[in-house]
């Protein structure tokens, strides 16, 4: 722990935050922590938060001298301030220092509810001591809560005493009709060690998780990553982020979102991994011995006859390793099916991803088994297809024979007299109705008599 800290206004800072300041969290900062921290500071700890960028959950860097002056605080009044915020917990302080300049991360922390501020035993005692005892009460019965009433039981009705299952059929609620069908394990044949990774990062206790050291072993497999590049990509893209309480999902992003950008700073492992893999050759590309021993990045660009794989192919081998665990054999077998079988040569993911979890469900374990089950499927799917536009054939023109011949005589017979009296009909309607020159004539009747 330091002894002195010294603020300079030169020196920079860059502002986080963990989560939002809701309703309940602003009534806990004005009655609770103000008489404790100090207008002052109380200030300081909403200009930090003004400063986010809308929608982020950071700031730009800046200047602490830049900071005195929109409070229009002194270096000292300021360092004051910032020291109470850290000391009430409302700010985690972050220091790098180089040869050029020192700089500083504020981490924002959301106030304690009030009923966990009002039990901790120091906050109270603080705030007792700082606002009295008439005022402590006060605010005491402000945030409590009324308690229940003694001697309560629980009276909730159960689903069986409000509705009437005994008709059901109950094999329907088993837990065997709700069972996953056994899913395809991945296996990657890459040498990666995770512990590796974590001494050199040595990120705080708890980043890392069982779920996240998968994610990032799969990565490395499909970017061809060894442990002391991915651990400096790690330090770099998560140097600030390390220090937040991230949920899973956004740990597993950010790391899917930094092997991505890796295209733009190709580094020197990557290139002879690369290297290595082009002058691999393959063999015949619709061997599913082929596609078992390939890597995806040299049997996707082979197939499509590119020396590198595009971001968007890489992104869906990424979605497939590491969202889906399709095993690397039967992500080549699906690249192939797609574009030699199907004919899609450009991929659209969503296309491609309702495939993939068709194949997951179904549980290919090797492409040999995706590739021949799916030209069974599909030729069961062709038949079904020509057999139905054959029935409508079919039943098309036997309606259009019985329409033209076979008829009875007698219906023949009213048929030609149906058409007869209508042609009459026709030619008695037509003679009744006035032409031009009689219409005209009789307008100019009417108007005389009018």
């Amino acid at each position: 722990m330091e002894k002195e800290r010294t603020i300079f206004g030169t020196d920079e800072l860059l502002i986080m935050s963990t989560g939002l300041v809701d309703r309940e969290s602003y009534q806990s900062l004005y009655h609770l922590y103000q008489p404790v921290i100090g207008v002052k500071a109380l200030a300081l700890y909403q200009t930090l938060w003004s400063e986010l960028k809308p929608g982020k959950m950071k700031s730009n860097y800046m200047s602490h001298s830049a900071l005195c002056e929109m409070l229009e605080y002194s270096i000292n009044e300021l360092t004051d301030s910032l020291f109470r915020l850290e000391a009430i917990g409302l700010v985690r302080t972050y220091k790098t220092k180089d040869a050029r300049l020192t700089q500083y991360v504020y981490q924002l922390r959301v106030p304690l509810a009030p009923h966990t501020f009002l039990n901790d035993g120091l906050l109270s005692s603080f705030l007792f001591y700082k606002v009295g005892e008439v005022r402590f009460k006060q605010l005491q019965g402000r945030f409590t809560i009324d308690p229940l009433p003694a001697g309560i039981v629980e009276v909730t009705k159960d689903f069986n005493e409000v509705f009437d299952v005994k008709g059901v059929n109950h094999r329907a609620f088993t837990q065997k009709n709700y069972e996953k069908p056994d899913r395809a394990k991945i296996e990657i044949n890459y040498s990666f060690d995770m512990g590796i990774v974590k001494k050199l990062t040595n990120f705080p206790v708890g980043f890392f998780t069982k779920k996240l050291d998968e994610t990032i072993t799969k990565l490395a497999y499909v970017s061809q990553l060894d442990e002391e590049t991915m651990a400096e990509m790690l330090k770099e893209y998560f140097v600030h982020e390390a220090y937040l309480p991230l949920s899973e999902q956004e740990k597993r992003d950010g790391c899917r979102q930094m092997v991505l950008q890796l295209k733009k700073k190709q580094t020197r492992h990557r290139k002879e991994k690369t290297v290595e893999l082009e002058e691999t050759k393959l063999g015949d590309l619709h061997d599913p011995e082929v596609m078992e021993s390939a890597h995806p990045h040299q049997y996707v660009s082979t197939l499509r006859k590119t020396p590198q794989l595009s971001k968007s192919d890489e992104q869906l081998v990424i979605e497939l390793v590491d969202t889906l665990g399709l095993a690397p054999g039967v992500i080549n077998a699906l690249f192939y099916y797609c574009i030699e079988v199907k004919k899609q040569t450009r991929l659209n993911e969503n296309y491609v991803l309702r495939i993939a979890t068709s194949w997951k469900t179904a549980g290919y374990t090797n492409a040999k088994e995706a590739l021949e089950r799916e030209e069974t499927q599909d030729a069961l799917i062709e038949k079904k297809q020509q057999k139905r536009e054959n029935g409508q054939r079919t039943t098309v023109g036997s309606r259009r024979k019985n329409q033209q011949g076979d008829m009875p005589k007698w219906l023949e017979d009213e048929a030609k007299q149906q058409r007869s009296y209508d042609q009459a009909r026709k030619k008695e309607l037509e003679s009744s109705v006035p032409d031009d020159a009689e219409l005209v004539k009789l307008l100019n009747e009417l108007k005389e008599k009018g």
